[in-house]
């Protein structure tokens, strides 16, 4: 009689097990789905508002070598935050989980780190340090997600990322010209942002569709 109380413990424990994996994988498949946004996924918006302000800085000060371009730079978290404002409005809020608000304390952290990074380096008149150490974080902010979405794929892309973002800093440190790193930055936010971002609406979509059958 003990023997078949204690088989049948076991086996509830051994479903509870099981439940508490399916509710976890669960999480983490809803989190992706909340990632994707369309049009309003915040990896691509970021991510291409810093390509492309990088970009017309970087054309800018090439072509007219007037270093005032560099004020540039300060249109991505006006720009950046304007949209996702905008895009946050318009989308229909999804249910928010455990995971999502990890995430988006952790994007609201690394956001805010960079910006007190930008703001310390213009104090100190230290403007070369900018990029590499944002490139860094933003590369770090990937790792992270993927690590808690189960996305390796995001660990191998930003791992680059830090790479890159390491590489500039030493050039910067090396007094190399300030315009050389400006590209490897694009990179990075290509490797962090831009791929991670396409991936998670090609992921999502394809979550969304099956689900739907």
């Amino acid at each position: 009689m003990y023997n078949k109380k204690l088989d049948k413990t076991m086996e509830d424990r051994k479903l509870n097990e099981k439940e508490s994996l399916e509710l976890i994988t669960q999480m983490i498949r809803n989190t992706r789905r909340n990632l994707d946004a369309g049009s309003g996924n915040m990896f691509l918006l970021w991510g291409y508002v810093c390509v492309l302000l990088t970009l017309v800085v970087w054309a800018g000060v090439g072509l007219t070598q007037n270093s005032a371009w560099m004020w540039g730079f300060w249109g991505i978290p006006v720009v950046g935050y304007l949209l996702s404002y905008i895009f946050v409005r318009r989308k229909d809020k999804p249910v928010s989980l455990y995971i999502d608000k990890v995430l988006n304390e952790l994007w609201q952290f690394m956001g805010i780190v960079c910006l007190a990074v930008a703001l310390m380096a213009a104090y100190f008149h230290a403007f070369e340090v900018i990029l590499p150490l944002c490139a860094i974080l933003l590369s770090l902010g990937s790792i992270f997600t993927g690590v808690l979405i189960r996305y390796t794929r995001f660990s191998g892309l930003s791992s680059m990322g830090v790479l890159l973002g390491l590489r500039m800093l030493f050039e910067v440190w090396d007094k190399s010209s300030f315009l050389q790193i400006l590209p490897e930055f694009v990179l990075v936010v290509i490797l962090a942002m831009i791929i991670p971002g396409h991936i998670l609406n090609y992921k999502a979509k394809k979550e969304n569709k099956n689900k739907s059958k």
